[in-house]
């Protein structure tokens, strides 16, 4: 089994916990980070949702997701000796949001995209970022080329991440409009939620220069895009999620099969649907028992960081010894059709 890049430290701002081994701690527990937030769509009834409670009530949108970003960046950093990173020849690939219904991709947020550029560059020092704004799916269609460069060795290590926050007033009001924002009284919704999330990867022979413990490996990657959307009606189709499970599984030895998976699937009915619809024409990649974990359903959703966060996430499982098999599948979709897969084991 081949690996395309060792997971050497992460880095993770979430509602549940200030740091990747805290978020992966209290998840394991099933506490829930959902609640009241001090945030209204202007009818005075607070939105439920997940936010970080230790941010300012205020401060909203791409301010807040550079707030995220930067403790994220902050606790990877402390993993090494200081100085080490700016030393490293290292390729960024930076997850950022999906624009909101009936704006185009392109539209990107500037303010985010060069804020956080700033934010990666105090840590790293000058490095080369590839931006993806495809949402939650986005790092398993861009990450290939950046590992491609990383066995090339033009490269030292690639830092990967995401960042997304529903903690703002105008992505709240796009949910609602569409009728895809959770209240009480609407549970086939999304919970909004944020998160930041970066881990960094390096060939097998880097963990030992850095004196570092290598956490996870990843193994394989997979992506599809497909018609199951939020305005669909075929979710049992998932071709595009069965496809890119088989393509991310596609090097796995015959007698190792995978027993565990993290998802991006929140309470939406369209996602479970096809999630379960794909394990079952996948069927033949999973082992007895199969565990499947949604930290949507306690985080709300992640969007863009979600992949990174699942490779934090799984790292943490691998370093406690509370992974429930030595593979792992980490998987997420994006709302235009995308999917994308990842397939990590233990070190």
């Amino acid at each position: 089994m081949k690996t395309l890049a060792t997971v050497l430290a992460s880095g993770v701002r979430s509602p549940l916990g200030l740091d990747s081994r805290a978020t992966a701690m209290l998840l394991r527990t099933g506490l829930a980070a959902i609640g009241a937030a001090p945030i209204d769509l202007g009818d005075g009834e607070p939105v439920t949702m997940a936010h970080d409670v230790t941010l300012d009530p205020y401060v909203v949108g791409d301010e807040r997701a550079i707030l995220l970003a930067r403790a994220a960046l902050a606790e990877l950093a402390r993993a090494f000796a200081p100085g080490a990173v700016r030393s490293l020849r290292t390729r960024v690939v930076l997850a950022l949001p999906e624009p909101n219904p009936g704006a185009v991709r392109a539209a990107t947020s500037p303010l985010r995209s060069r804020d956080l550029g700033l934010a990666i560059r105090e840590v790293f020092g000058d490095c080369m970022i590839d931006v993806d704004p495809r949402g939650s799916a986005g790092l398993a269609y861009a990450l290939p080329s950046a590992l491609a460069v990383l066995a090339r060795r033009e490269v030292d290590a690639v830092l990967v991440g995401g960042v997304h926050t529903d903690y703002d007033h105008e992505a709240l009001a796009a949910l609602d409009a569409v009728g895809r924002l959770f209240r009480p009284e609407s549970v086939d919704a999304v919970i909004p939620g944020e998160c930041a999330a970066f881990v960094l990867l390096g060939r097998p022979d880097l963990a030992g220069r850095l004196g570092l413990r290598p956490l996870a490996s990843i193994v394989g990657i997979g992506s599809a895009t497909g018609d199951v959307t939020p305005d669909s009606t075929g979710a049992f189709d998932a071709s595009a999620l069965a496809a890119a499970f088989r393509m991310a599984a596609v090097d796995l030895p015959a007698e190792l099969r995978i027993g565990w998976a993290l998802g991006d699937h929140g309470l939406e009915h369209f996602r479970n649907r096809e999630l379960y619809a794909a394990v079952t024409r996948a069927n033949g990649l999973f082992t007895a028992p199969f565990s499947i974990d949604s930290p949507a359903q306690r985080l709300g959703r992640t969007g863009a960081a979600s992949l990174p966060l699942f490779v934090a996430l799984s790292g943490e499982a691998f370093r406690h010894q509370f992974a429930p098999s030595p593979i792992g599948l980490l998987f997420a979709g994006s709302d235009r059709g995308e999917r994308g897969a990842i397939v990590v084991s233990a070190p």
